[in-house]
């Protein structure tokens, strides 16, 4: 059994099976998705049904998903009518999930929210004597391994949006990590922007994961979109061996 972690699939389905065949995933291996499924590409709906249909795969709660469970009627209507609304429709790339998501029976709506207000939001395992936490982003000592229905909306919001990466105010967050003995494995930011930003000399365009300290972040840019000039895509890490499989989004797109 090997262990695999990807993040920020952001709707690109497509790329996503390419990289199940790229990683050659069994039955008996599991797949981590540490959110944002969804949002920007087409077939975020598309790619949780997929999740939540396979029992070898998993999703944390990212971002994106807290946008969605935020917008969407509770009750499975297809209406949006939630405080997020705006800002994941017209800011966020919501609009395409939402269409897709309101074609989908009732039934199939209604289950899709309530296995998302199951899901973990932080995820800690181990693996070849190796402690992992899984986290979108952010990492709140003592809410490991609780599910999303199970914790406050305000340690949820934190986990899912605050960085080290973003200098924002709002969403910034400190570099806590090295207090602790796991390796942090995160996405939510671009390994291109962090690399452009923070990352200092050298070719930021790399897919492939930046890693400071203890934090390993496998964002690999998705939410770019289909762009000739960049290397963004995914970034699958097997955590038995720490060895990366990547997926180019322009080479899926364009093949």
């Amino acid at each position: 059994m090997a262990v695999y972690v990807v993040s920020d699939l952001h709707g690109y389905y497509d790329a996503f099976l390419e990289g199940l065949k790229k990683i050659d995933l069994k039955p008996s291996d599991q797949l981590y998705v540490i959110g944002d499924a969804i949002d920007r590409g087409d077939d975020g709906v598309k790619l949780l049904l997929y999740i939540k249909n396979h029992k070898n795969m998993d999703l944390l709660i990212g971002n994106h998903e807290l946008f969605m469970l935020n917008s969407v009627a509770p009750d499975g209507r297809n209406h949006c009518v939630g405080k997020d609304t705006i800002l994941w429709l017209y800011f966020n790339g919501g609009d395409t999930t939402f269409e897709e998501y309101a074609k989908r029976q009732i039934k199939t709506r209604r289950n899709l929210l309530a296995w998302l207000r199951d899901r973990y939001v932080m995820k800690t395992l181990e693996v070849n004597g190796r402690k992992f936490c899984l986290t979108h982003s952010y990492y709140i000592e003592g809410q490991e391994n609780r599910r999303l229905s199970e914790m406050n909306p305000q340690d949820v919001w934190s986990i899912v949006w605050k960085s080290m990466f973003r200098d924002d105010g709002h969403t910034s967050g400190e570099d806590i990590y090295g207090k602790y003995d796991y390796c942090f494995v995160t996405g939510h930011v671009p390994v291109l922007r962090v690399r452009e930003e923070f990352g200092g000399d050298g070719d930021y365009n790399v897919l492939a994961p930046y890693r400071k300290g203890n934090l390993i972040d496998i964002d690999g840019g998705c939410a770019y979109g289909y762009d000739m000039g960049l290397h963004n895509g995914l970034i699958f890490l097997r955590l038995d061996d720490m060895e990366v499989f990547t997926v180019r989004l322009y080479d899926t797109l364009a093949s």
